[in-house]
């Protein structure tokens, strides 16, 4: 199917799910907006423009974390542009929205980028939700360079991909109703998806939401509509399928749930992060010959990723398998992207370099890294 055919039918459909006039619909407003505060701020500390762009967004990545200035820290909350400004505060998603707004009235070229990232899930009320990743894509001089919740500024080197403001804006509104969704408020949750979908209809992830908040609502034929759009949209959308699968079983369609459930069971005996989570599971049950063998599965899946490298390297330190704990630590270190994680490594590396002889030390240095 055409690309523009898929958006208008997915449109068409979320208008058929979603109401037609629903008071609890949040009003229009522009995540990316910029006030006259934001303005004033930064005409005042960077009253030249330097024609120097990797120097002016330096200077912009010190103002946003500096104490005297903006002075940003991290809270799992999404806010507008201006609200993170005000505040100082404020998710992934908020910061990228935030600097953006301010790179772009600098005069910068910025984009929102979707990241990839090992998956990670956490308990918001009654609810386990799966965590995404956003940063900022800077492109200047040919190249392309990225901020992030940390004070500088690195080259793109692996994963993510740069999305439009649309795209961005979704994942806004899309934030929102998760925020609702754990609120305990499914009627304002369904508004917010519904007004994510109206920006981007080939959302899966905000399909897959939404069928929750039809199923919280007692809206089942809805809740399996947006389940099976996220699906058709994402076949690996696991999130719909999981959840499918429940809604077929609390309504007794055991084949149907089956079906679901097999496609989830087997997704995840390929994913690598499936197994470096049991792994992980394993570790903090100090289970850790158990621990070895789930991460020796997730590498058998991803044998470039450093964080499965290091896992075993901190469990190999444990169970006092020096020789395997240096050796994974090195790899670690090998297919880490630049930055703080690969510093760590070299950093870990270079004390057990200087006691060749102590295992002891050895296994200390291997498990504090983090």
């Amino acid at each position: 199917m055409e690309l523009a055919l898929l958006t208008k039918v997915s449109l068409i459909l979320a208008l058929q799910l979603c109401p037609k006039a629903d008071s609890l619909v949040p009003p229009d407003e522009d995540p990316l907006a910029i006030n006259q505060e934001m303005r004033q701020f930064l005409d005042e500390k960077i009253p030249v423009r330097s024609p120097d762009s990797m120097n002016l967004l330096n200077t912009l990545v010190s103002l946003v974390f500096d104490k005297g200035a903006v002075n940003f820290s991290y809270v799992p909350e999404t806010k507008t542009s201006i609200e993170t400004f005000s505040e100082g505060r404020g998710n992934c998603l908020s910061f990228t929205t935030m600097f953006v707004s301010m790179a772009r009235y600098l005069g910068l070229d910025v984009r929102f980028r979707e990241v990839e990232i090992a998956p990670t899930w956490s308990k918001r009320g009654r609810l386990v939700t799966f965590n995404r990743h956003v940063n900022v894509a800077v492109l200047l001089r040919g190249s392309s360079y990225v901020v992030d919740l940390f004070p500088r500024v690195d080259r793109i080197e692996i994963g993510g991909r740069i999305v439009s403001d649309e795209r961005g804006i979704t994942h806004y509104y899309n934030n929102k109703g998760a925020d609702q969704l754990a609120n305990g408020d499914s009627l304002r949750a369904r508004a917010y998806f519904c007004k994510a979908l109206k920006i981007d209809p080939k959302a899966a992830f905000v399909w897959a939401n939404l069928g929750v908040s039809q199923g919280l609502l007692g809206n089942w034929v809805e809740a399996e509509k947006s389940y099976l759009k996220a699906i058709a949209l994402e076949k690996d959308q696991m999130i719909a399928m999981s959840n499918l699968a429940k809604l077929y079983k609390r309504q007794g369609r055991e084949e149907d749930a089956a079906q679901y459930l097999d496609r989830v069971e087997d997704f995840q005996k390929k994913n690598p992060y499936y197994h470096f989570s049991l792994g992980e599971q394993a570790y903090e049950s100090r289970q850790f010959e158990q621990a070895i063998e789930h991460y020796k599965a997730a590498l058998k899946r991803n044998s470039k990723e450093h964080n499965f490298h290091f896992a075993l390297a901190k469990t190999y330190s444990k169970v006092g398998n020096v020789s395997e704990a240096i050796d994974h630590l090195k790899k670690a270190h090998r297919y880490a992207p630049s930055g703080p994680g690969k510093n760590r490594y070299s950093q870990k590396l270079e004390i057990l370099a200087s006691h060749p002889n102590d295992g002891k030390i050895h296994s200390d240095a291997l498990s504090t890294v983090d």
